[in-house]
């Protein structure tokens, strides 16, 4: 996705919240572009009086920046959304009817289309070239098929009736946001964590990059390269990454389970959700890595494999003498095909990997573990018989 952010009368792309959008969409591996646009100064504009003519601001050097700046870095192929602030949406109409981009979507922050009145003259002067009212509506419908239109119900310079009618016209989603004067930096909104969750909503990012960007709201970890292939987790931070991988997965799951490692609670809210993955999706495998037959004797083990059967899991056991010539890491597992999960038992942490060669690797792990496993569908039967064939191994 490509995202282009517009700044307001008067600013530029590095007031309000535009800067953490723009690297918090950066961070989840998407393009964003925040152009520029020429702007009078407020106070020059003030000094002059309600007489004065905007030199910069007006809606032909916008529209010729924006063709000669932003224009050439759109290609055909680009999955686009805008986003404006206050003139900006109007803008954006103007930008989509005149160049005929098509959008995949647009996020509209404190939106109009005509002179919102009230004491300060000095937004009618930088705006009057952009006001317009007679769109041709139909054609923005299909070049923009999805917009939301965000307003606050204490904005101090637009009535909400300006608001109502842009998302009317737009046939936009409306989201009220209480008590948000203009959403601008004035109520502290250096960050809108609402337009960054409406971006996200338009995105098809893979489980890792979901969990990134998790990680990132939870631990206030910055993410200033564009991918983060491997990042390493601490133990504490193990479960959480299980339990936000179950409730995102949705293609494939495999995993191993190291039989030597006594501390997993079977009804731990990290395996309930992966026994709910499994129900939903169908698709889990598990493999138990046996460290010695007496695991078999705790209970805590057993009462795991039943569970694990009776949702859909599906079960394999295999020795862990069996899988030295495979992979020196008896605890992995390979999420969706992006990303692979390896645990550091010996140091208690755990590393992600989206590197395409170590997913492969994982994949090569778990085709060959499976072809050696021996599948589980009774779980006193199967593990009898197993115990049985290996008791001498």
């Amino acid at each position: 996705m490509k995202f282009i952010i517009f700044h307001s009368s008067y600013g530029n792309p590095e007031e309000n919240w535009v800067p953490e959008l723009k690297q918090s969409l950066e961070a989840l591996g998407q393009t964003v572009l925040t152009p520029q646009f020429p702007c009078d100064d407020w106070d020059e504009i003030s000094k002059i009086g309600p007489k004065a003519i905007a030199k910069h601001q007006t809606l032909a050097n916008w529209l010729n920046v924006f063709e000669k700046d932003v224009l050439p870095r759109i290609s055909s192929d680009d999955k686009l959304c805008f986003v404006g602030h206050s003139i900006a949406p109007l803008f954006i109409l103007h930008v989509v009817s005149k160049f005929n981009l098509q959008l995949d979507s647009a996020i509209f922050v404190s939106p109009f289309l005509d002179d919102i009145g009230g004491e300060n003259w000095q937004f009618k002067t930088v705006n009057g070239t952009f006001y317009k009212t007679d769109f041709d509506w139909e054609k923005l419908h299909k070049l923009i098929p999805t917009s939301y239109v965000l307003y606050s119900d204490d904005d101090p310079y637009i009535d909400q009736h300006f608001f109502l009618d842009f998302g009317a016209k737009m046939k936009s989603s409306m989201i009220l946001v209480r008590r948000a004067g203009h959403m601008n930096s004035a109520v502290n909104l250096n960050e809108f964590p609402l337009v960054l969750e409406l971006c996200k909503s338009r995105l098809d990012l893979n489980l890792y990059q979901k969990y990134l960007g998790h990680r990132r709201d939870l631990y206030g970890v910055d993410y200033i390269k564009k991918t983060e292939e491997v990042i390493y987790l601490k133990a504490n931070e193990i479960f959480d990454e299980g339990i936000f991988k179950f409730r995102n997965l949705k293609k494939h799951g495999f995993c191993t389970f190291f039989t030597k490692l006594t501390f997993w609670d079977t009804q731990s809210q990290y395996m309930n959700e992966c026994r709910r993955a499994a129900k939903r999706m169908g698709d889990i495998t598990r493999v138990f890595v046996v460290d010695s037959l007496k695991d078999f004797e705790r209970p805590s083990l057993m009462k795991q494999i039943e569970l694990d059967l009776k949702s859909s899991i599906k079960v394999y056991f295999i020795m862990a003498s069996e899988i030295v010539d495979i992979t020196q890491t008896p605890d992995f597992g390979v999420w969706d095909d992006e990303y692979l999960c390896t645990v550091d038992i010996e140091n208690n942490q755990a590393q992600l990997s989206s590197r395409k060669k170590d997913i492969e690797n994982g994949k090569k792990w778990e085709a060959e573990i499976l072809s050696r496993a021996t599948k589980i569908l009774d779980p006193i039967k199967d593990v009898e018989k197993f115990m049985k064939d290996h008791h001498n191994k």
